[in-house]
């Protein structure tokens, strides 16, 4: 079966960043967005792949929840250095417009986050231009051998202007008879919108926790997904400093959850299906 991974990032330069590699039981890859563009970050997550493979890594899909730079960062990267020794089967997103209006978050004003998208583009086209891109769409369902991605929300469906955030796409990832809801950095809006529309497909075994456990998805959505293991892709003192928030302190304190993995602790390695230790409380 699949085997789920955590990565811990460098986040010296940045506190945030996600990461996540699912290997399947054929040995290829499946990876979620990757982390910031730090120095040696692209080699690390590349040496993962290598020392857990053999021969060439084999990435069967590489999924972006959304465009910011500590998401997309690392692909440059390993684009730049590491694409003539990895074979890539497919690249899996839906990024919100270069022409976003003003209304989102200051998007024109970031010139470093549009020059971060523009510079994928590119890199699509210099080094990608064989690699199938899908341009995902609430409802879509894909199958990579025992995986299952299914696309609940993009900012396709958003009703009311929304931050750079709410234009992540959130997506299920099944397998072994279990659920991992991928939130990316989804905010209010988008949170709002999965309760009316997904509510159903929200309930989940494992929850990524939307935004690095900053301000992100509501406490609302967290209790739809009755999750019991929750991942946090964050450094350790980010998530301390932010457990009182609203929908942290209920995901920490009031919830259903009874294990929390933190990527600034170290990668997490979870064998898929994944087993709670039962411990009587």
């Amino acid at each position: 079966m699949a085997v789920l991974y955590q990565l811990q990032l460098d986040q010296r330069e940045v506190d945030c960043g996600m990461s996540y590699v699912v290997q399947l039981a054929s040995g290829h890859f499946f990876l979620v967005d990757g982390g910031y563009f730090t120095p040696g970050e692209a080699d690390r997550l590349y040496g993962f792949l290598c020392a857990h493979c053999k021969g060439t890594p084999v990435v069967e899909g590489w999924y972006f929840s959304h465009a910011h730079q500590d998401h997309i960062g690392v692909f440059l990267d390993m684009m730049d250095h590491h694409r003539a020794n990895l074979r890539l089967e497919g690249l899996y997103f839906n990024f919100q417009p270069l022409d976003l209006p003003p209304t989102s978050e200051g998007w024109r004003r970031k010139s470093n986050d549009l020059a971060t998208v523009r510079r994928f583009y590119e890199v699509l086209q210099e080094r990608c231009a064989d690699v199938p891109v899908h341009t995902l769409h609430t409802g879509d369902v894909y199958t990579f051998d025992e995986l299952t991605l299914e696309v609940l929300y993009t900012h396709e469906d958003l009703d009311a202007p929304g931050t750079f955030n709410d234009h992540s796409t959130v997506s299920a990832l099944v397998t072994g008879g279990q659920r991992i809801l991928l939130l990316g950095d989804v905010h209010v809006n988008g949170s709002r919108i999965l309760l009316r529309d997904k509510r159903e497909q929200l309930r989940c075994d494992i929850v990524q926790v939307s935004h690095h456990g900053y301000d992100g998805a509501t406490r609302e959505l967290y209790e739809a997904t009755g999750a019991r293991v929750a991942l946090w892709p964050t450094p350790d003192y980010a998530m301390k400093a932010n457990a009182q928030r609203p929908a942290n302190r209920y995901l920490l304190y009031e919830s259903d959850v009874r294990e929390h993995i933190i990527s600034g602790r170290g990668t997490a390695r979870l064998q898929l299906p994944y087993v709670l230790e039962e411990t009587g409380d």
